[in-house]
């Protein structure tokens, strides 16, 4: 009971530290934004300031203007009109860039709350995890409760790790995809030139561009069974209705026309069409992926933030 009250007192008291983020997360960004405008704002008054010098100096020198005053018989008023511009960009400048070191001074006590509040956000979490760890040990409806919701929790986290990984592997297989169906187009243009009549050149261009088609799918059958194999553990787990049926058997034909005549223009074209298809397919089910991703990062805030509140509360 004695360890409740401390680690509850502890967790209290934490709680109160981490209560501010949310305004200083947001007087961060409105600090931004102003010394952003602030500097700007700076920028054109020292362009003022070094017009305004620049005046001085010409009439003070021996200049064309200094001279073109001089006959006038008005160049000390003229003088002191410069004089007093200068001194005005000068004061506007001074003030301008006061503020801007205000503003940066403020920042910087705002990044220190920030780094406070981070470093009490590790200790409340250490604290949770100890407590639970405590009231998962009692023989009680609360300590059994929270066992349920923490383990459902942990399911929760599994998923989203799962659908990151077949995020991750199918956009690498997209990837790889879209370099394919580019290579295959180079491949198929340099191919119309040659039946068009372009000769030996075009013939060792495409040459070429199809030994590039090889490099990319030596490598094509690793990222497609990866994708495979990520996407089975979140079909198992989330109960997706996800499928590649568009890529089935394609990368045989690819291979099996490695060993074939790939000159012939028409294999080209039915590969890009092959390799398209797939590519739409790989990207509807990253869409699904993507979405389903949202769903679960959702429901892990929400369980996060109930078990935190049981924790808290239990005593």
């Amino acid at each position: 009971m004695e360890e409740y009250t401390r680690l509850n007192k502890e967790l209290q008291y934490l709680q109160t530290q981490i209560a501010e983020k949310q305004w200083v997360e947001a007087r961060l960004i409105d600090i931004g934004a102003k010394m952003a405008n602030q500097k700007a704002h700076l920028a054109r008054l020292q362009d003022q300031l070094a017009k305004e010098r620049a005046d001085v100096t010409a009439l003070e020198s021996l200049s064309l203007v200094g001279l073109f005053y001089s006959i006038l018989g008005n160049k000390d008023q003229q003088l002191e009109k410069e004089r007093r511009e200068a001194l005005m960009a000068q004061l506007k400048y001074d003030e301008a860039r006061q503020s801007l070191t205000l503003s940066e001074r403020e920042a910087e006590e705002l990044q220190v709350r920030m780094q406070r509040i981070h470093e009490a956000e590790e200790m409340l979490e250490a604290k949770l995890e100890t407590k639970l760890s405590l009231l998962l040990l009692e023989p009680t409806p609360v300590a059994q409760a929270l066992k349920q919701r923490h383990t459902q929790w942990q399911a929760l986290k599994k998923q989203k790790l799962e659908i990151l990984q077949a995020l991750e592997a199918g956009k690498l297989y997209q990837e790889l995809l879209e370099l394919l169906i580019k290579q295959l187009k180079s491949a198929r243009n340099w191919g119309t030139w040659d039946v068009m009549g372009g000769g030996m050149l075009s013939s060792y261009v495409k040459q070429q561009r199809l030994g590039d088609v090889r490099k990319t799918l030596s490598s094509m059958r690793h990222y497609e069974l990866n994708f495979r194999r990520e996407l089975a553990d979140v079909k198992q787990s989330l109960n997706l209705d996800v499928e590649l049926t568009d890529v089935e058997g394609f990368l045989d034909v690819f291979f099996d026309n490695l060993i074939t005549d790939w000159i012939v223009q028409q294999r080209i074209n039915h590969s890009l069409a092959g390799a398209q298809k797939a590519f739409n397919q790989v990207g509807r089910v990253l869409v699904i992926l993507g979405s389903r991703h949202q769903e679960v990062d959702s429901q892990i805030e929400k369980e996060e933030y109930e078990l935190r509140k049981k924790i808290v509360e239990a005593t």
